[in-house]
């Protein structure tokens, strides 16, 4: 419960820092833009909001209809809107995945078996996530949107591999057994040294177990290769739907100047560093970032007017939309006949 409030808190905090910096210099300016808001284009972005969140959707059951055969699709996106909240109001987005955990066991899928299929859904997203992110570096290197910002090319690269790190620790601790292990031993030992972990005899013994759950995943992936290729292209059609919506949004402001690809790439870009800004939501770094890739394509105060609508669609609004279906939705089933809550 502390965690949460201090979260809530944090996020509150960063939330009014990023409107005043954003606000302060040409409040009115910024407001006259919002204004004049094509209100069509901006259902449209909410639309397209609701239909990448429902490919998301599709990923997760792809993998969960393994274990309940008639799993429908509105349970799934009931989880994936429900996760949208949970992960917005926890750093990294860490906190989604247990809780929708702990949903699944409600629908009747055993705590192993839910947890198995969160890491391979994971995975799917990661890739799907590396692959948008290749093919945005390379369409760069013609349209070049950075314009030779060395700055903004290092972000680029570190948010790159970072993700690109993530995946391939988790490939390799899915795959490659005792290499897993011994890879999970030197991060258990370097989270004792900072003192991150406390408990290091009792987490050190569980490393064994742990990847032995992972070489299961791993295991699972092999023989169901065609679920994995269906959640990854699911998860890219998520992908491409989301990075639309700035792009929509900037056509709601009447500005015909950006093209598609232009502002594809560089929300990819942005979406690639903002992964690990360590505040919920990632909150000021992300809306930064916006600004710096978008800088090149509209005048100031119409740019700060489309990151504010682009943050409260894909954002807060994602986040309501997820705290009401977490409140209101009070009966999701068990194979047809058991309530959640």
């Amino acid at each position: 419960m502390k965690n949460k409030k201090l979260n809530l808190l944090i996020l509150f905090v960063a939330m009014i820092l990023v409107l005043y910096f954003t606000l302060k210099d040409d409040f009115h300016g910024i407001m006259e833009e919002l204004g004049k808001v094509n209100v069509i284009l901006l259902m449209l972005a909410f639309l397209l909001l609701l239909s990448s969140l429902a490919f998301k959707a599709a990923s997760l059951k792809t993998f969960v209809k393994k274990h309940i055969k008639n799993y429908s699709f509105k349970n799934s996106y009931i989880i994936t809107l429900i996760g949208q909240f949970i992960n917005g109001i926890t750093p990294f987005q860490s906190g989604g995945q247990p809780f929708q955990i702990y949903l699944l066991k409600k629908q009747g899928v055993r705590i192993s078996d839910s947890t198995n299929l969160m890491l391979r859904d994971f995975i799917a997203y990661q890739i799907a996530l590396i692959l948008v992110g290749i093919i945005s570096i390379l369409i760069n290197t013609n349209i070049n949107i950075t314009s030779g910002n060395v700055y903004l090319n290092w972000l680029i690269l570190f948010g790159f591999l970072i993700n690109l790190l993530v995946l391939m620790v988790l490939l390799t601790i899915c795959f490659a057994k005792t290499t897993g292990t011994k890879m999970a031993n030197k991060i258990i030992h370097f989270l004792f040294k900072f003192r991150i972990t406390k408990k290091f005899g009792t987490t050190e013994h569980n490393v064994k177990k742990s990847v032995e759950n992972f070489y299961k995943i791993g295991s699972e992936i092999k023989q169901d290769k065609k679920s994995m290729i269906k959640a990854i292209f699911y998860n890219l059609v998520h992908l491409i739907l989301l990075y639309l919506i700035p792009f929509v949004i900037f056509k709601s402001f009447y500005v015909h100047s950006v093209s598609i690809l232009k502002s594809m790439v560089a929300i990819s870009f942005v979406m690639l560093i903002g992964n690990f800004i360590p505040i919920p939501g990632a909150t000021g770094g992300i809306e930064y970032g916006f600004l710096e890739f978008f800088k090149s394509f509209a005048k100031t105060s119409t740019l700060k007017g489309v990151m504010l609508l682009w943050r409260f669609v894909t954002y807060f609004l994602a986040m309501l939309i997820g705290f009401i279906t977490l409140t209101l939705i009070k009966e999701v089933k068990k194979d047809e006949n058991r309530i959640i809550y």
